[in-house]
């Protein structure tokens, strides 16, 4: 199985057991990219992310 057909399924059984699974295993597929590129991209693009997931969690935690 190629790697995008892996990740999807992966994905889809994760999110079908609980939304924080199919979240960890999103987070884990974009480390697993993050890992190959440059380091000031991955650093950029993982405060990105930190950002985004602080905002959901404000929201969903008033």
């Amino acid at each position: 199985m190629g790697g995008s057909a892996y990740w999807t399924k992966e994905i889809k059984r994760a999110d079908a057991r609980s939304p924080k699974e199919g979240a960890t295993r999103r987070l884990d597929r974009l480390r697993g990219v993050l890992r190959d590129l440059d380091p000031a991209v991955a650093n950029r693009a993982w405060r990105e992310v930190g950002d985004a997931l602080q905002q959901i969690t404000d929201r969903y935690s008033r």
